[in-house]
């Protein structure tokens, strides 16, 4: 496929999705299956979006391993650096969905095998060539996933490119907030672009106040922070001001993976060399787009897509 202009680092995942909406787990009585992971969302959105997107991960040695092998394949992601762990089971997460509130995720990683992606899995040749790194942060939550992310952050760093961390705070995959907080602040300190959801950014910055948070990522040498804040839009504090983003209006069906594509898109949009605000609209529309629709992955809009959807805004406006 040769080298890939960007890479997705972290967790890639088997998404089992209820048919039956508003109904309890206990009670669902068929799933869709998916392609699922942040990371591995990322990947397939940016790839997606039109860019030659690569992942850095791991699957299980079995069929739900295959089935994600073969799916990124499909979607034109690099698997240069998907590697099959030859111990620890492909992960899974099972989903009830509940629109328009938060869904309810039954995950079953302990142990699994995207959590250990190695030093050894990283190309360091091919992504010394990549323009971007970016990074779901759950990877960092246990070893040997958090020293190779570490590395990958930090050679990429060294080779002129820039890194993209999306906060993805989820403190069950956690022994407690005092060891997550210290090798969050190890990746911050090497992150350009952070992107965060109201209690990630609240987490990573110690405060409530988005503006405050924000200071406090941008001290530790973040270029920019994008806060995805739902129904209320997206802030951004950066380089190129601090300005607000309204949210898109959608139906929405599924608010799971609505991150994956915002973060997709907006790197995309980095990519691009976009300014600020159109990376921001752009990547709230993709994010709107996603939660219109029953899945994840496969819920990720083509640039097409996006620009159809922001050409109907600018016009009704």
């Amino acid at each position: 496929m040769g080298t890939a202009e960007v890479y997705s680092m972290g967790r890639v995942i088997v998404d089992l999705y209820a048919n039956e909406i508003q109904t309890p787990l206990r009670n669902v009585r068929s799933f869709q299956k998916y392609l699922g992971g942040s990371a591995g969302n990322t990947a397939v959105g940016l790839a997606r979006l039109g860019a030659k997107a690569g992942l850095i991960s791991r699957v299980g040695n079995d069929e739900f391993g295959t089935f994600l092998s073969e799916k990124l394949r499909e979607e034109g992601v690099d698997t240069g650096m998907v590697k099959t762990d030859p111990r620890y089971p492909t992960g899974l997460a099972f989903a009830a969905l509940f629109p328009p509130a938060d869904s309810d995720v039954l995950f079953y990683r302990k142990p699994c095998a995207d959590a250990h992606v190695s030093l050894e899995d990283i190309d360091f040749d091919a992504l010394g060539k990549s323009r971007v790194l970016t990074v779901s942060c759950t990877v960092l939550s246990q070893s040997p996933g958090r020293e190779a992310t570490l590395a990958a952050l930090e050679a990429n760093r060294a080779s002129g490119g820039l890194n993209v961390l999306d906060l993805d705070w989820r403190p069950m995959f956690w022994s407690g907030e005092e060891e997550a907080r210290v090798y969050y602040r190890a990746a911050l300190r090497m992150a350009d672009v952070v992107l965060a959801n109201e209690p990630e950014l609240a987490f990573a910055g110690q405060s409530d106040q988005p503006a405050e948070s924000a200071r406090v990522l941008r001290s530790l040498g973040v270029t920019e922070v994008v806060a995805k804040r739902g129904g209320d839009g997206v802030l951004y504090y950066g380089e190129e001001g601090e300005f607000r983003v309204p949210p898109v209006s959608v139906e929405v069906l599924n608010t799971l993976g609505a991150g994956d594509g915002f973060g997709a898109a907006y790197t995309y949009g980095l990519l691009q060399g976009w300014p600020a605000r159109k990376r921001v609209e752009f990547a709230a529309t993709a994010g709107a787009i996603v939660v219109s629709r029953h899945s994840c992955s496969e819920a990720m809009p083509t640039r097409s897509e996006v620009e159809e959807i922001m050409g109907g805004s600018a016009q009704r406006e």
